[in-house]
């Protein structure tokens, strides 16, 4: 029955993009985060720097999603567009705030890697350029953080619109249930989440 509840629940109308993140700990923290709010599906691109988890952060949450790793940018942006996803980039230079974003679309949101932010060919690509409410004096957030508010409210998007809008499909469930299981009991060396382009 867990796996049944959090399956009805599971989206992939919104997803996040790692962008050369360096941090493992980052990568880890948005990738349970991600998990813990119901996304399936995390993008991971590592063409600077390469994708490396931390266990005790993830905490077996790389086990109920799928991660997607890109070594080049462009793969990843082609990838998502195929999928149609509009791309939203969140930057410190957007003028447009979190809650103006059209969510009604399938989105895919990008967060740049820490200190050097989105590459300037994302940023020169993306549909949407978007800033985090922030009131302070201090110029961004932690990159995980930054995280956790987007999921935050995009998930208080989902549940003004109706959470069962958003999931995915009845198959779609069934498949995800299979994959969970044969992971919880063979591990994800055998059933890897992982898979990379």
């Amino acid at each position: 029955m867990l796996f049944e509840k959090a399956a009805a629940l599971r989206t992939k109308h919104f997803c996040l993009v790692l962008e050369d993140f360096f941090d493992p700990h980052n990568i880890s923290a948005v990738i349970r985060t991600s998990e813990v709010f119901g996304l399936q599906n995390v993008h991971i691109i590592e063409e600077d720097n390469a994708y490396k988890v931390n266990k005790a952060i993830l905490k077996g949450s790389l086990k109920w999603l799928n991660a997607f790793v890109y070594g080049k940018r462009a793969t990843a942006l082609s990838e998502l567009k195929k999928q149609g996803y509009k791309i939203a980039v969140a930057s410190t230079h957007a003028s447009k705030p979190l809650p103006e974003l059209d969510l009604s679309e399938p989105t895919a949101f990008y967060l740049g890697a820490e200190f050097r932010g989105n590459h300037p060919g994302t940023l020169e690509l993306a549909d949407e350029h978007f800033i985090l409410p922030q009131y302070g004096l201090t110029e961004s957030l932690n990159v995980s953080v930054a995280a956790g508010v987007l999921l935050a409210h995009l998930d208080l998007y989902m549940q003004r619109q109706g959470r069962e809008k958003f999931s995915i499909s009845k198959e779609e469930q069934k498949t995800l249930i299979s994959e969970w299981r044969n992971r919880h009991l063979f591990g994800n060396e055998k059933f890897n989440p992982v898979q990379r382009f």
